[in-house]
């Protein structure tokens, strides 16, 4: 059977549609003659090598991330979904089947003939250069998409933004979308990381115990977790009252301040990042003030503070002067998971810049308030989509994310794991969930309870769960380890 020609002259060159909003790696403002033959020449490789190969070195294809969308040509892009389609269905592939797929899906006519699927195959190269070719579709479609995003931004340039800061954010938003749509696993050889693994442990052996982690400042916690570890999430949840954002706030203070640590002060500061979704930047500093000075919450509000509070209040601003804890009041209705990620990226550049202490937790309070980056019909799709994102950040950041978290509304005090609000993916994707429990708020009648706290570590996916004792400082609105008082061994406070 004759070729055809595909030349960009030719009147066979495949032209994208014109109708309906661009899909990502298929801007219409691209024209024939601005896409090279040789582009071209590289989707019907890849196309006719998968035909001949049957479909079986397809997952070489998707193991660089391709997708449908990434085709320049439609008619490329509906092959590509049926030869999917037909491998899911566990069906043979080959320019027949492919042909009565393409029919029964409704487009077999715009994709072509049966003859233009034989000349796709006879175009097929070697069965293992399938993820090459693959490569080379997935990188031109970044490359068509920042296009796009440049040529979008110059535009809003020439036309003079409303907000340049509000600009800069869709800009760097677009190209962590591009990054992100192009991140993808790979499978490892095991024998290959054993050298990795090795190392680790060696590196874990001589910690002569210290922590594997960052210190939580509860001597308990750190005893149970090795201490917030790198790429994990925490979800900490617990019923109204019970002082959510309070332990977080006691969490973060001890990753950032070494001396309210209960062990490990030696170990240096490491950097915070809060995102307080339900209270203003000042109501958290005032909150953090009172926890650091063990003053009345109540009273700073009010403005009621003595004579002989003030200094100590002063004291504690100028000892947290330079605190590496970084505040985002933005309201959840605004910030999305690629908002949150985007502000965190940006200051982790900054951090490395300056040489700061390194971004290692972020708090966010707390998931249900986030909005997701894309609407759905079902809340509890919603919550998934941010609950994931949330974990994809830890990992990609190689940090801890610490997140509070809305429980079911039930008379019963002690929660369980099937409490938490929204979406069952919260507990699949957290690394750890715990729950604060205060029995006083349950039991008002038992005065033996005040200040009486719990952290119930009810999953811990890399070690044993477990309850760590607290104490509540109520006016101060504070946790801290129930044997506070003999930090420095004397018996007096250390705080």
């Amino acid at each position: 059977m004759p070729s055809r020609d595909f030349s960009p002259k030719s009147p066979n060159y495949p032209v994208p549609r014109q109708h309906g909003a661009a899909r990502p790696g298929m801007s219409a403002d691209l024209t024939p003659h601005e896409f090279s033959a040789q582009d071209l020449m590289t989707e019907m490789v890849l196309l006719g090598t998968l035909i001949r190969g049957g479909g079986q070195n397809l997952p070489d294809a998707l193991e660089t991330g391709l997708l449908p969308e990434d085709f320049f040509r439609p008619a490329h892009a509906e092959i590509y979904s049926a030869i999917a389609d037909l491998y899911n269905r566990d069906e043979p592939i080959d320019s027949v089947t492919l042909s009565d797929r393409l029919r029964s899906r409704g487009t077999y006519e715009s994709v072509g003939t049966e003859a233009y699927l034989s000349d796709l195959e006879d175009k097929a190269v070697g069965f293992h250069s399938c993820a090459q070719y693959a490569k080379i579709v997935v990188d031109r479609a970044a490359l068509r998409t920042l296009r796009t995003v440049g040529n979008e931004i110059a535009e809003k340039c020439s036309s003079g933004p409303e907000s340049v800061d509000d600009l800069l954010t869709d800009v760097e938003e677009a190209i962590f979308a591009i990054r992100n749509r192009r991140f993808t696993g790979s499978l490892v050889y095991l024998p290959d990381t054993l050298a990795d693994v090795q190392a680790r442990i060696h590196e874990l052996s001589q910690l002569n115990g210290n922590l594997s982690g960052i210190p939580t400042g509860f001597g308990q916690l750190d005893a149970l977790t090795g201490g917030f570890q790198k790429s994990d999430m925490i979800i900490l949840g617990g019923r109204p009252g019970m002082g959510k954002t309070a332990v977080t706030l006691n969490l973060a203070l001890n990753v950032a301040i070494p001396w309210r640590r209960e062990r490990f002060k030696e170990m240096p500061p490491y950097s915070v990042m809060i995102f307080s979704m339900e209270m203003s930047r000042e109501q958290i500093v005032m909150r953090i003030l009172c926890q650091l000075s063990r003053l009345d919450l109540l009273k700073m509000r009010s403005g009621t503070l003595t004579a002989d509070e003030l200094p100590v209040l002063s004291t504690v601003m100028d000892e947290i002067s330079n605190a590496p804890v970084y505040i985002d009041d933005t309201s959840g209705k605004k910030l999305s998971p690629l908002d949150l990620r985007a502000k965190a990226r940006r200051l982790q550049r900054n951090l490395t810049r300056y040489k700061l202490p390194p971004l290692r937790l972020i708090v966010v309070d707390y998931l249900q308030l986030m909005t997701p980056d894309s609407q759905h019909n079902n809340r509890e799709r919603e919550v998934a989509e941010i609950s994931a994102s949330l974990k994809g950040l830890a990992k990609e950041m190689n940090l801890t994310v610490l997140c509070c978290s809305q429980l079911k509304r039930s008379d019963d005090g002690a929660p369980e794991l099937s409490d938490l609000r929204d979406s069952g993916a919260i507990e699949q994707d957290a690394d750890i969930v715990a729950f604060i429990l205060r029995k006083e708020v349950l039991h008002p009648d038992k005065p033996e309870l005040e200040g009486k706290a719990e952290l119930q570590i009810k999953k811990h996916r890399n070690g044993p769960t477990g309850v760590v004792h607290m104490r509540f400082i109520k006016q101060s609105s504070c946790f801290v380890p129930a044997s506070y008082e003999s930090f420095d061994g004397d018996g007096g406070e250390a705080w």
